[in-house]
């Protein structure tokens, strides 16, 4: 049986008990494979930084591909302990995990709620896997009209490949409601209107265009100089591509006049920035907070391939907590070192000097990974 908290009771516990969390988190996210098939030039996995800690977090598990049987024990762990809890199949790209089938059935069976978040490469060999009800959610990552997205992507053909797949897996029976989720870079700015021109044509629940998460060099200095011994923290997503290099006025106006049309699906615009001024503190002056504070430590928790447990989410520290194969889920979730990081968060007023354009602190909805599954949105880069 699903059991459900009423959000004014968790988020009590989370204010006044970080240490001690009464209830299990919200959604458990899923690192399946530890491998990607796009090469991305706004990711740390594409652009081949895996010392980062989002690289790191994404392709460090030692084992490619998580064993099936090892996906039974944790779906079993989320049954015993938090059975309402949105199961994500997130990183690095779960369409690349062969067992992506069996294991939806399996949470099915047991039901868990499931989501997917793709870059949707391989969506036309999933179709029966994502249909007949076995998956409530996906999200995929597209960047831009066709030339855009395969240029962001560096394989051709991504673009087409995925749209062909969102066609064809809505119309099979029990399909799972479709999201798409565009991560906004100097690369799409003049393109994000034609792109949801384009999209208008598809059966989509929403369409998120994302202020792109990143950690510049100087964040994580200035981090570092305070927590880095127990939370270290490094640059993120600003290899290939610069976000102080993208033309504000012109992403401005881009947005405004996105507000301003009608589309047959809603359009989040996450963090909702659609100014001048505001675009400038974005993209221009990263150390000043944007969001409140990152509830997402006391709500999510990620588990890679190896059976690790990593704190939140893909974007977060990276840092050992537990392998889930040694100790139970409960146990992983009120870890030492993940109450710490609560606490941290909590005597420091919600953010972290490297958490202010992280999806988990802006105000509620973008993904980072699973987030994208629920109406919440992820995102994914």
């Amino acid at each position: 049986m699903r059991r459900t908290v009423h959000p004014r009771l968790r988020a009590l516990n989370e204010r006044l008990l970080p240490d001690r969390l009464l209830f299990g988190p919200t959604h458990v996210v899923l690192g399946v494979n530890n491998f990607c098939n796009l090469r991305c030039v706004m990711c740390d996995v594409g652009t081949g930084n895996s010392e980062t800690n989002f690289g790191a977090n994404l392709v460090g598990a030692r084992t490619r591909s998580m064993p099936i049987a090892l996906f039974r024990h944790i779906a079993d762990a989320m049954v015993a302990f938090c059975p309402a809890a949105h199961l994500g199949f997130s990183f690095t790209e779960p369409l690349a995990w062969a067992p992506i089938g069996e294991a939806l059935a399996i949470a099915g069976e047991r039901g868990l709620q499931s989501s997917v978040t793709t870059n949707g490469l391989l969506l036309t060999r999933h179709l029966d896997d994502l249909a007949h009800g076995r998956c409530r959610h996906l999200a995929v990552s597209l960047d831009g009209p066709e030339p855009v997205h395969d240029r962001i992507r560096r394989h051709p053909g991504s673009y087409a490949r995925a749209v062909a797949g969102i066609e064809a897996l809505a119309t099979r029976p029990g399909a799972p409601e479709i999201a798409v989720y565009c991560a906004i870079t100097e690369l799409n700015v003049g393109a994000l209107r034609p792109f949801l021109r384009e999209m208008s044509r598809l059966p989509l629940k929403r369409v998120g265009l994302l202020h792109n998460n990143f950690v510049t060099a100087d964040q994580a200095e200035a981090h570092n100089a305070r927590y880095g011994a127990r939370l270290h923290a490094t640059a993120s997503n600003v290899f290939l591509t610069d976000p102080g290099r993208i033309d504000l006025e012109r992403l401005a106006a881009e947005l405004q006049e996105i507000e301003r049309t009608a589309y047959p699906f809603p359009v989040l615009i996450q963090p909702r920035l659609t100014s001048p001024p505001e675009l400038e503190t974005y993209y221009r002056r990263p150390g000043t907070p944007v969001g409140r504070a990152c509830h997402d430590a006391s709500r999510m928790l990620m588990i890679d391939s190896d059976g690790e447990a990593i704190p939140v989410h893909g974007r977060c520290f990276r840092f050992p907590i537990g392998n889930i194969r040694e100790q139970s889920l409960e146990a992983l979730w009120n870890h030492e070192r993940l109450s710490e990081l609560r606490r941290t968060l909590r005597r420091a007023g919600g953010l972290l000097p490297a958490c202010t354009r992280c999806c988990s602190g802006l105000g509620g909805g973008a993904p980072a990974a699973a987030k994208a599954s629920e109406p919440m949105a992820e995102s994914a880069v």
